[in-house]
């Protein structure tokens, strides 16, 4: 327990740090910063999501929401009933979504984010991740083993799993019995029953090796999982982590070599997969998830890219810090800087 708060408290240090590096002046004498276009916000965001090619919705920093119905052109902040970090969201369709955020709160919207709603999520832990199958079955996680799970539209949330000194930093459902859900220390479950049991799994490959004479260092964290069947799957984390299932996760292999960056999050379609994460880190699998590689300043960004969207194999959405929003319309072979501070 000690160890875990005292692994945290460095961990937040260090992230520290990194930000004020990456919003820092670039280092390099012949790359210069502008905002390119005018920022949409200059807060963070966070969570994204997006209904076909045009309709995208984004939310982050105390509360702010952001909608845009015609692909970027123009943005409409939505009003929600409270002032506090919104760190995931979920659409179903072009009117029913739901956002999660700090001190447990969940919001639900049955008009395109007109109007939204509180829900009691019967937490007060943060809740980082959230996903729905359809207008009534979702879930969500978040801190200390938070598993809430709704069959109602979240009506009602039930609490799943069981209180774990852990964070559970992302979640993702194929249908309504299989899910898997990732977090701190290299944290994989597995349910094959809609959430009553779960399972851990574990990639060998990226647990530390523990030296002779000294503590060994705490396993990666894992923050963002997908899946495309009940058998292949992928994760990320930190150290440039992506890890790959063909078996549902009863065995894990790690594709990509150790790095120095975070990634936060993972997208497979078709023969084309793309990860983003810290310092504008991105990548991409041209084999549908097989092998990855790095691309240097694709988004052009040095901050941190947090969520991503794809509607389509050509459609797709980044956002992050300090306001950065990038849309794609040719499978990511080049992104517009729609908000943000980019690289010329």
């Amino acid at each position: 327990m000690v160890l875990r708060i005292i692994y945290r408290i460095v961990l937040f240090l260090v992230c520290m740090l990194l930000a004020a590096s990456c919003a820092g002046p670039s280092q390099d004498k012949n790359s210069e910063t502008s905002p390119g276009r005018p920022l949409v916000t200059a807060e963070h965001l966070f969570g994204l999501d997006a209904v076909g090619k045009d309709n995208v919705w984004t939310a982050g920093f105390e509360g702010i929401v952001l909608h845009s119905a015609d692909r970027g052109k123009k943005w409409n902040v939505q009003r929600v009933p409270v002032k506090t970090d919104l760190y995931d969201i979920c659409f179903i369709n072009e009117t029913t979504g739901w956002m999660v955020g700090k001190f447990g709160v969940i919001l639900h919207t049955t008009d395109g984010g007109g109007k939204w709603i509180k829900q009691e999520s019967k937490t007060d832990n943060r809740l980082f991740d959230v996903h729905f199958l359809d207008e009534n079955t979702g879930w969500t996680v978040g801190t200390l083993g938070t598993i809430v799970h709704t069959t109602d539209g979240g009506s009602s949330w039930i609490k799943q799993g069981w209180d774990e000194d852990r964070y559970y930093n992302g979640v993702f459902f194929i249908d309504e019995r299989h899910g898997w859900i990732v977090g701190e220390y290299s944290t994989i479950y597995h349910t094959q029953d809609g959430g009553k049991k779960w399972t851990p799994q574990q990639c060998d490959e990226i647990q530390p090796e523990e030296p002779e004479n000294d503590f060994p260092p705490p396993p990666p964290n894992l923050y963002g999982v997908y899946f495309t069947s009940k058998d292949r799957g992928w994760a990320t984390g930190m150290d440039g982590i992506i890890i790959g299932t063909r078996d549902g996760g009863t065995t894990w292999k790690r594709l990509t070599p150790k790095t120095d960056f975070t990634l936060y999050q993972v997208t497979v379609t078709g023969d084309k997969g793309w990860a983003i994460g810290a310092k504008g880190s991105y990548m991409v699998s041209r084999d549908g998830g097989r092998t990855w590689e790095l691309v240097e300043n694709k988004i052009k960004t040095k901050f941190w890219l947090r969520d991503m969207v794809f509607t389509d194999q050509e459609h797709g959405w980044i956002v992050g810090a300090l306001g950065t929003i990038a849309a794609t319309d040719n499978g990511g072979d080049t992104w517009n800087g729609i908000s943000g501070i980019f690289l010329k």
